[in-house]
C-alpha cells in the first residue's frame, strides 16, 4: 500500500511504451530503489502488487527477482516449520521465537494450508520457502505407486504429481527415509533416499524424474539416526556395525558413533568426528538437529542431564562447542529414568531473546527454556515430529 501511495514508477522500462509521458507523475523512485523496496516486503504485500499492471507482474515473477526477495528475507526470518502427519491431511505449524511475547505459534487458519485430498501424507523437508510432500498409493497387497509434489504455502502453489516406480527404492521403509534440498550448483531440487540396511545412496533430481545410485557411503553402517540439512548437505548419525532394529546402549562402542555428510552437488560422502567431549553410549538414542543454520549433537549423559554440542564451524571437527548442558530436574520432567523409548530434540532457538524450544516423547507440550533467566515453560505442542528451517518466498517450482 505504501509502494501505490507513493506514485512510482513501475519496475520496468517497458512501462511507458504506450503511455504519455505527461501522464507520469513526476514524484516517483528510481527503478534501483523500487526493486530494494520491493525486496524488503513480505510476500503476502509483493503478490498484492502482481495486478498493478503487466509490467510489474512481469517484474516481481522474474527468477532474479524472486532469488533477490529470498536472499533478503532468509537472514532476517528465523521461523521453524514442524508438522504432524494425518490420513486424511498434511497441516503444519510455523514457530517464531520472539522477545514479546517470548513465543508465537502461527497456526494456518487458511484451509488451503492443509492440503486436503492433495494424496500426500508426509511432509520430508522445506527450502527456499517450498515444501516438499511425499505420497503413495496402495492396493491390497502391496504399494502400487510413489510420488512427490512441492508446495508454496505462501504463493498458494501447488505442483504436479512427480510419479515413481516403488521398485526403483527397494527395500523401502516406512516412514521413509527421505530427505529435500537444493543443489545451489545446477539450481537444481533433490530428494535424497538413505536405503536402510545399505551402504549406497539414491538421488532423485527434480527434472531428470529418475532415481540414481550415487557414491557408497564411506561407512558400513546399518543403522541411522535423524537426517538433518546443514549449509547444502544431508547429514546423518550413524552407528557403524551395528545392525539391530532398536537402539541398544550396552551393544555398542563410542567409536561406532559417526556423523556422515553428503554434499547436495558433488553428491559425495564425508564422515565427521563428534565431539570429543562425548565420551559415554547414552542410555537412549542420540540425535542431529539443527539450530539457526548449525549442525547441532543432542545426547542424553547419565539420565541426570541433556546436552546439545554445536559446531561453530560446518564441516571443521574441532570447533564442537558444548552449547548446552541442563539437567531433567530444572525442567521438571522425572519419568525418563531407563525409559528405553525417552527422547529429547531441540526444535529451534532464538539467539535475540535466548530461547531454545524442546520437544521430547514423555510430554504433549514442548519446553520452553530461557538461557539467560533460566526459566521453563511449557507450550502446548500436536505432536510434532520434525522441524525444518522455514522462510516465506516468492519461489515457484520449475
Amino acid at each position: 500500500d505504501i509502494v501505490l501511495q507513493m506514485n512510482l514508477l513501475p519496475p520496468s522500462k517497458s512501462w511507458g511504451q504506450g503511455h504519455s509521458t505527461k501522464s507520469v507523475s513526476p514524484n516517483f523512485l528510481p527503478e534501483e530503489l523500487i526493486t530494494i523496496v520491493l525486496s524488503l516486503l513480505p510476500v503476502k504485500s509483493v503478490t498484492r502488487l502482481r495486478c498493478v499492471s503487466p509490467s510489474w507482474n512481469s517484474f516481481i515473477t522474474d527468477p532474479t527477482f524472486v532469488k533477490l526477495h529470498l536472499s533478503r528475507s532468509s537472514p532476517n526470518d528465523r521461523l521453524t516449520l514442524v508438522y504432524t502427519p494425518d490420513c486424511a491431511e498434511v497441516s503444519f505449524t510455523v514457530i517464531s521465537l520472539l522477545q514479546k511475547p517470548p513465543i508465537t505459534v502461527k497456526i494456518p487458519a487458511d484451509p488451503y494450508r492443509h492440503l486436503r485430498n492433495t494424496d500426500c501424507f508426509y511432509i520430508i523437508g522445506s527450502c527456499n520457502g517450498l515444501i516438499c510432500l511425499f505420497g503413495q498409493c496402495f492396493t491390497a497387497i502391496s504399494c502400487q505407486e510413489m510420488w512427490f509434489r512441492c508446495w508454496n504455502p505462501a504463493t498458494r502453489t501447488l505442483s504436479k504429481k512427480f510419479r515413481y516406480s516403488p521398485d526403483q527404492l527397494f527395500p523401502f521403509t516406512y516412514p521413509p527415509h527421505l530427505v529435500f534440498g537444493y543443489d545451489q550448483s545446477s539450481n537444481t531440487y533433490k530428494v535424497v533416499y538413505l536405503v536402510p540396511k545399505r551402504k549406497y545412496t539414491k538421488v532423485y533430481r527434480f527434472g531428470d524424474n529418475v532415481w540414481r545410485d550415487i557414491q557408497n557411503s564411506p561407512v558400513d553402517h546399518d543403522y541411522a539416526i535423524h537426517l538433518v540439512i546443514v549449509r547444502g548437505t544431508v547429514n546423518w548419525l550413524a552407528i557403524s556395525r551395528y545392525s539391530a532394529f532398536r537402539y541398544n546402549c550396552k551393544a555398542i562402542t563410542i567409536d561406532q558413533f559417526v556423523i556422515i555428510s553428503l554434499d547436495f552437488s558433488t553428491e559425495t560422502h564425508t564422515q565427521l568426528r563428534l565431539p570429543g567431549g562425548f565420551k559415554e553410549v547414552p542410555f537412549v538414542a542420540p540425535n542431529l538437529s539443527v539450530l539457526n543454520d548449525s549442525l547441532c549433537f543432542s545426547h542424553d549423559f547419565q539420565q541426570t542431564h541433556f546436552i546439545i554440542w554445536k559446531m561453530m564451524e560446518f564441516g571443521v571437527e574441532n570447533s564442537w562447542n558444548q552449547f548446552l548442558k541442563i539437567s531433567y530436574q530444572s525442567i521438571e520432567i522425572y519419568d525418563h529414568l531407563n525409559n528405553s523409548n525417552f527422547h529429547m530434540l531441540p526444535v529451534c532457538l532464538s539467539e535475540k531473546s535466548d530461547n531454545i524450544l524442546l520437544t521430547n516423547s514423555l510430554e504433549t507440550q514442548s519446553i520452553l527454556y530461557n538461557l539467560r533467566y533460566n526459566t521453563v515453560e511449557r507450550i502446548k505442542k500436536t505432536g510434532w515430529l520434525n522441524g525444518w528451517k522455514y522462510v516465506e518466498s516468492l519461489v515457484t517450482f520449475p
